[in-house]
């Protein structure tokens, strides 16, 4: 580790300490993750400034006025993160003196999730089952069980249970920056576990599926959408969702409209948000509420109907 004086060392010589350790603890699509977001907000503003010259009024106002400010909520608390752990390596150091965060938080707006209507819905759903293939199988299973599209390139037939009908999500596939810097292409598939522990679970499959998939089912080492043992890309899956959405006339949204869509169905139809939680793989509970659970007027309504049942319905005039 460099030999760094007090005064003169830069924020950005501690953010490579800092770095270095997330390099030898987490996968190497998160290290690039944090990479990228230092070199985005971080290394021309804050990083320049020595840290013994870092003040917390400094950090208030790069999150106000810099670029950060036009950032999701999420992607603000990923770099205040970095920010804070960096600083508490400088303080250890002696080369800052202390600077209390604690009280810093972040508004976030409304959680405005959108969704396929049922109209658009139905429009996929007899696309997708017309002249059955690979792509238009796990694109079904997308929007029937909320996987994300990295755990659906992943999917191996191997994973699926016919017994149990459920389907094992155990691994992801993702496209990094090639870590050989010697190799002519600046990226590279990888296949790791999920992003978290909740993350690797057992799905139920709708009954409807289960013929489906014995149909096309082929070798157990294969990835089903590759139809071999060879990863398959995302983005090419992503494309072939894109080209569905084109030919069923339904406008642009991301894939992961498929997701949130059948989320929202589920909690329409009354499933508890912890049976939901843990389909859709969160870490909490309180992801899925905060995420989903947000009913309207008619759920209220009928929820108090429901609650005042038991009440006698003799009105007096």
């Amino acid at each position: 580790m460099e030999n760094l004086q007090n005064k003169n060392c830069t924020f950005n010589q501690i953010l490579e300490m800092w770095l270095e350790e997330k390099r030898d603890d987490v996968k190497i699509q998160s290290s690039q993750r944090y990479e990228s977001l230092i070199d985005s907000f971080i290394k021309d503003t804050l990083g320049t400034i020595k840290c013994s010259e870092i003040k917390k009024d400094e950090i208030i106002e790069f999150f106000k006025r810099g670029k950060i400010s036009k950032m999701s909520i999420s992607v603000r608390k990923s770099v205040f993160g970095i920010i804070k752990s960096t600083l508490e390596i400088a303080y250890s150091l002696n080369y800052c003196s202390y600077i209390d965060l604690r009280k810093i938080k972040f508004k976030g707006g409304k959680n405005n999730i959108i969704v396929f209507t049922k109209r658009e819905q139905r429009k996929i759903d007899s696309y997708l089952m017309e002249e059955i293939n690979v792509r238009k199988l796990v694109l079904l299973m997308c929007m029937y069980t909320g996987i994300r599209v990295g755990e659906a390139s992943g999917l191996k037939w191997k994973d699926i249970d016919f017994s149990k009908k459920s389907v094992n999500i155990n691994k992801t596939i993702q496209r990094i920056k090639n870590p050989d810097q010697n190799s002519d292409k600046k990226t590279t598939l990888i296949s790791s576990t999920p992003k978290s522990e909740s993350s690797s679970r057992v799905i139920p499959l709708p009954d409807f599926l289960i013929p489906l998939l014995k149909k096309l089912k082929s070798n157990d080492n294969y990835y089903i959408l590759s139809e071999s043992e060879k990863l398959y890309d995302p983005r090419l899956f992503e494309s072939f969702y894109e080209r569905t959405l084109k030919k069923c006339e339904i406008e642009h949204l991301k894939f992961h409209t498929l997701r949130h869509t059948f989320a929202t169905r589920s909690i329409e139809s009354g499933m508890d948000p912890k049976t939901l939680s843990e389909i859709l793989g969160h870490s909490s509970v309180e992801i899925t509420l905060k995420l989903y659970v947000h009913p309207s007027y008619d759920m209220k309504k009928k929820s108090i109907e429901k609650a005042t049942k038991f009440v006698k319905k003799t009105v007096y005039v």
